[in-house]
């Protein structure tokens, strides 16, 4: 077998579904000279090591098995990150309740997603103290991603 990227959604996807977890991404990267499998992974409440480690042990057993050759390459597992983009509406639906930060090209909007309906994010931002809630239409941001607070 040949790795590619959708024979590793194929592995993965109905044992993260069954555990609870959600891919994110794989993809298949040269860095310094090495091939990189990456597969990012995500969890409604986050995810652990523990379970990255998990992930990481199924897939690497799962294509050991099916004897997948592909040069060299490295496995690695890690989820997108605290400031993970929102790629689709399914996403954005999903942090609802979250700090997030949108763009629209011509403003830039940090704070608490309220809602999501009707193609709209409803953001409340804080201005000095003060609250205030903006209606950001889906189709205007240029790109939405999750947050820090600081």
């Amino acid at each position: 077998y040949i790795v590619n990227t959708k024979m590793i959604e194929e592995i993965l996807v109905p044992y993260l579904t069954e555990n609870g977890f959600k891919l994110h991404d794989v993809s298949f990267v040269k860095e310094a000279g090495m091939h990189i499998l990456r597969v990012l992974v995500s969890k409604k409440d986050g995810i652990n090591i523990d379970e990255l480690a998990l992930i990481n042990n199924y897939l690497s057993d799962e294509l050991d098995r099916l004897e997948v050759s592909y040069d060299e390459y490295m496995l690695e597992v890690s989820s997108p990150g605290a400031e993970m983009e929102l790629r689709n509406q399914e996403e954005v639906a999903e942090a609802v309740g979250k700090y997030i930060h949108i763009n629209t090209g011509d403003k830039v909007y940090e704070g608490t997603m309220i809602s999501f309906e009707d193609n709209v994010v409803v953001i409340r931002v804080n201005l000095k103290g003060r609250f205030k809630n903006f209606e950001i239409p889906y189709d205007s941001i240029k790109k939405i991603r999750l947050a820090v607070k600081f």
